[in-house]
């Protein structure tokens, strides 16, 4: 393998036949060198909210006590992982995995990996050419958006708060944007 990083979807789908549900679930594979984070032997994950929360790490790297939560949170919510067994629905399960990205110019590191509050691989850093980074991570994305066609915008009973789905896409998309104008040849 010559990928420092891989995120691919093993499997993807939602949990009802309700066409108005937010959120996508299903397996992911994630290997950061030979190191495997997660497989699909760990079960499902929100991916469209791990696709968001991994995009704005393009960006902002992570974590970064400077830039506000995703904009579809509820007030007084903290970004605290990168990816969710449960998402925005669930708060505080500890089923989760998050690692540290810290933008270096031309590269990011990767650090301090925890799955279920458990850290993996004590001390391990991984550099990351940035671009390589953000089309992984970008085309996990779109893969996602289009699990989402005909889907996104729709107003529903699972809102928080008036408009949380919409924020959710319009962040969405302007990370995508993002990356497509930095780092997509």
């Amino acid at each position: 393998m010559n990928e420092k990083i891989e995120i691919k979807i093993l499997s993807h789908k939602f949990l009802s036949d309700d066409p108005t549900e937010p959120c996508s679930h299903g397996q992911l594979l994630i290997r950061i060198n030979d190191r495997v984070i997660s497989s699909e032997e760990d079960g499902d994950w929100v991916i469209n909210e791990a696709a968001l929360a991994l995009m704005r790490t393009v960006k902002y790297g992570y974590p970064n006590s400077k830039v506000a939560p995703p904009v579809y949170f509820f007030e007084g919510i903290s970004e605290d992982t990168l990816i969710n067994c449960c998402g925005v629905y669930m708060l505080f399960c500890p089923s989760s995995i998050k690692w540290n990205v810290t933008l270096l110019d031309d590269d990011i590191k990767l650090s301090n990996f925890v799955k279920n509050e458990l850290v993996l691989y004590p001390g391990d850093e991984v550099i990351v050419p940035a671009q390589e980074y953000a089309i992984v991570i970008y085309n996990f994305a779109i893969e996602t958006y289009k699990f989402f066609e005909g889907r996104r915008n729709i107003k529903s009973e699972w809102e928080q708060f008036e408009g949380q789905i919409e924020s959710f896409w319009n962040e969405y998309e302007e990370l995508m944007k993002y990356i497509e104008g930095n780092f997509v040849v």
